[in-house]
């Protein structure tokens, strides 16, 4: 194909390969057999962009991610195979593993320039009703994540769990002395413990010139213990400190989980090489397109696609179902997931940092550093609130 050429494709052929690379014409054409919306797709070959084309003005919810995964896939496998779509010229009979006269049925493949159009086999005037949008590729960065071995705000609870049992048992030892010094003994030790942590909230939020619902509860309790009423004041600090202990030990919890995910997912992963032979790679080196060997027992390091084999995953850690979901050729296994019984050659189709594991871990963490519009409020209430009695209380 000089100038502009056609040659045709079909992945579904009978007799076609299913064990070749899935390179960048084979992977827009398995995308064609898969998505009955898309009609054509146009590489660039030296922008980070693509277009595809649907019949009429048809929107089709997650169409533009999957075949920019599936493009951005086959790209990095035909930079390895020396692709003569990604060439300065040349066509597919150029490259190192060419498409077979068996894969020439359904697909046409038009080079103009810089650019190459994948596109089914149709009538002559169907391209005139054709809507194209442009997307991006997606841009890899490659960072490191930082997983700390011992973070001591997972255990923070403990302490405040303990001050706030002290709490506890001395009220009720207080309560059933009655009245006396050691009734007061009990109440002085119950204000001391359940006031502790109270105490350093409200310190750290007087630096910032803030009162909030920490020193509200401090201040009730103290007023309590004035009037002699100090029962009614450590039962108060009781509770809070409880609720606080609990508070922590949920979010201790949350990151102790997230931190098993991570230590838990595979560092390295089997990569083939296009001789067939293995290698061991980092999982952060690996891009789309890379074919591995996923063996019985191992975890998924990557979302991946099954190119050879079948298996069965265990995707209870991200759905919590632990019921087996069987694989076969063409079906998508998501990174921390576990292969059960089959050894599997998959296609990357997400580098690390873009995985489903990934995602939720990250939207698990935004939930933690963002406030619910309730808690927002409970907050903004709970300082104002303070406030006001305060200036009451003085007035």
């Amino acid at each position: 194909m000089s100038g502009s050429s056609q040659s045709g494709a079909n992945l579904a052929a009978p007799g076609a390969r299913l064990d070749r690379p899935s390179c960048l014409a084979r992977s827009v054409s398995a995308m064609l057999a898969r998505e009955p919306a898309l009609e054509a797709v146009t590489v660039h070959r030296t922008q980070p962009a693509i277009s595809i084309a649907t019949l009429g003005n048809r929107e089709v919810e997650g169409l533009a991610d999957r075949v920019t995964a599936a493009v951005e896939a086959g790209r990095q496998t035909s930079a390895r195979l020396h692709c003569g779509l990604l060439a300065e010229a040349g066509d597919c009979r150029a490259c190192d593993i060419p498409l077979a006269a068996t894969e020439a049925q359904a697909i046409t493949i038009q080079r103009t320039g810089d650019q190459s159009t994948i596109a089914r086999v149709t009538c002559p005037t169907a391209p005139r009703f054709w809507h194209w949008r442009n997307l991006p590729l997606p841009k890899i960065i490659p960072r490191e994540v930082e997983i700390p071995e011992a973070d001591a705000d997972l255990d923070e609870w403990k302490p405040q769990m303990v001050m706030a049992g002290i709490c506890g048992v001395a009220t009720l030892s207080a309560a059933l002395v009655g009245d006396g010094s050691v009734a007061l003994g009990f109440h002085i030790a119950a204000y001391l413990a359940g006031g502790w942590f109270a105490a350093h909230e409200v310190w750290e939020r007087l630096q910032h010139r803030v009162l909030d619902v920490h020193f509200l509860m401090l201040a009730v309790a103290l007023g309590s213990a004035l009037i002699g009423h100090w029962d009614e004041g450590a039962m108060l600090l009781f509770l809070f400190s409880v609720s606080g202990a609990l508070e922590h030990y949920a979010m201790g919890r949350t990151q102790r989980e997230i931190n098993a995910l991570f230590k838990a997912a595979p560092k390295t992963a089997t990569q083939l090489d296009d001789a067939g032979h293995e290698h061991e790679v980092p999982v952060a080196d690996l891009r789309p397109g890379a074919r591995l060997l996923i063996k019985p027992g191992a975890q998924f390091p990557l979302d991946a696609e099954i190119v050879k084999g079948k298996t069965a995953a265990d995707e209870s850690t991200l759905t919590g179902e632990a019921a087996p979901v069987e694989k076969n050729v063409g079906d998508s296994l998501l990174a921390g997931t576990l292969n059960l019984w089959g050894a599997v050659e998959v296609l990357v189709l997400r580098a690390a940092e873009q995985s489903a594991l990934q995602k939720i871990i990250r939207l698990i963490r935004e939930a933690q550093r963002l406030k619910a519009p309730s808690q927002r409020f409970t907050d903004k209430f709970g300082s104002t609130y303070t406030y006001a009695i305060t200036g009451l209380a003085f007035a």
